[in-house]
């Protein structure tokens, strides 16, 4: 996500970052580099020019402060005013009704039929509320086909259209959501592959009669700098409450979600960050200008770890490491954690000092299938040999090999790896464990935020 723009004032602030003092020459030539990074990343060339401009004028009245390196200064002012760009809070859902409706619009390919699954398991899972689903999309019948079927998979209430006139199936809807006592409503509009007319007259239609809560505009990241005329047309339409970002994480330069919330005043909600309906995150600037700023989200990392793990499962695997019961079952637990933590590369996209992890990783030849080759390998394990694998010798390891799939050489480098860990887990008891940490990871010339 961002990996453009990340990258490119990454390697800007470095130049800066060894500097004992900054002149007004080397400021000018950063903030020139710093507004190409953000062209090149699909950032509108207003909010380019608006956000460089704000940042000079803040940088060259900056006091300097003692203790603090003067491109450390530079690099907060920048985060500060990124964080201002996107939103400085993240806002709650207006759910003062009942049922609240929501109304989600957007264009044809946006994904917008699956973030409306999306928002319902995250209004269901999270704020814990009851919800029930509609569509009016009626000229693309496979759109009301899916949502049935997202809501059949993951127990949605699925009102089925009761014909092919939109007001009826949208007064039906909300009869059926207050008889239902539904807490949320959620309604998906039709979408096309551009704004023509009869597609905003029908958004305006449905609009009138739900007052909606919420009516969110579900925006494409990799569509650039021609999202911000889609914003214009629906947002004078029917005005917007704010957006919902999809495939953010599959574009690298992202510039709408900084363009986006400029130009209107409204908040990104929320983003997409996969396929499946618990893939859906919501939105908060701070910690999306400290990723592009290559600082990390740690916050969001412990977030997700505490959602993904099961914390009885980790006191007992911590329990063990303490005591030395370390096994390959305690392993397996480790590398499908990783799994449903998105891997190697979904870890490190939440670290700081992001480039360093990535450079580490890439020369340490790394692939994200090592892990799936080394649970089918420890599943290939008798129980006995999971406990104690001390056991594991020439004739059990060849059998453990074919059983997998695998080389023995990998068996091998398994092995190895496990007792790497074990030794890890017993350093890691010792004091002073959590500064080597901080050195791995760059943390010695990561800028201070204070």
């Amino acid at each position: 996500m961002l990996d453009n723009i990340t990258n490119k004032l990454s390697g800007i602030f470095k130049s800066l970052s060894n500097k004992g003092a900054i002149t007004e020459k080397d400021l000018s030539l950063t903030l020139r580099e710093v507004r190409v990074a953000l062209l090149e990343a699909d950032v509108s060339l207003k909010v380019a020019k608006d956000l460089v401009s704000t940042i000079e004028q803040k940088a060259i009245g900056q006091k300097i402060i003692e203790s603090v390196q003067p491109g450390q200064q530079i690099v907060k002012i920048v985060s500060d005013e990124l964080t201002a760009i996107l939103g400085n809070d993240n806002q709650e859902l207006n759910l003062k009704s009942k049922p609240a409706v929501f109304l989600l619009c957007g264009l044809q390919g946006a994904g917008k039929t699956t973030t409306v699954a999306k928002l319902a398991f995250y209004c269901q899972h999270t704020l814990k509320k009851s919800v029930s689903l509609v569509s009016t999309d009626l000229r693309r019948p496979a759109a009301i086909d899916q949502l049935r079927t997202l809501s059949k998979e993951n127990n949605f209430n699925f009102i089925e259209p009761i014909d092919n006139d939109v007001k009826n199936i949208v007064n039906n809807a909300l009869e059926f959501a207050n008889k239902q006592l539904s807490d949320i409503l959620i309604i998906d509009t039709s979408g096309r592959i551009s704004t023509d007319q009869e597609l905003l007259d029908e958004l305006k239609t449905i609009y009138s009669i739900v007052t909606p809560q919420e009516n969110l505009l579900v925006l494409d990241a990799m569509m650039g700098q021609q999202a911000l005329e889609v914003v214009d047309s629906f947002h004078s339409t029917a005005p917007l409450t704010g957006f919902i970002l999809t495939r953010l994480d599959a574009d690298p330069r992202g510039g709408v979600a900084l363009s986006a919330k400029y130009q209107t005043g409204l908040p990104i909600r929320f983003f997409g960050s996969g396929e499946k309906v618990n893939d859906f995150k919501v939105f908060y600037p701070e910690r999306i200008a400290s990723r592009i700023l290559g600082m990390g989200d740690v916050v969001s990392l412990v977030e997700k770890a505490q959602q993904e793990f099961n914390s009885k499962d980790m006191e007992n695997m911590q329990a063990k490491m303490m005591s030395g019961q370390f096994s390959f079952n305690d392993l397996l637990k480790q590398f499908l954690q990783m799994k449903k933590m998105g891997g190697m590369s979904g870890v490190m996209s939440y670290l700081p000092g992001i480039s360093k992890v990535k450079d580490m990783v890439e020369k340490s030849n790394i692939d994200e299938k090592t892990i799936d080759h080394q649970i089918a390998i420890i599943r290939s394990m008798t129980k006995e040999e999971k406990l104690d694998p001390d056991i594991l010798k020439a004739s059990r390891k060849k059998r453990i090999a074919a059983g997998s799939g695998r080389q023995v050489h990998e068996v091998n480098r398994l092995i190895k790896q496990y007792e790497q860990t074990k030794k890890f887990m017993k350093q890691a008891q010792k004091p002073g464990f959590a500064n080597k940490l901080k050195n791995i990871f760059g943390g010695g010339d990561m800028p201070t935020m204070d």
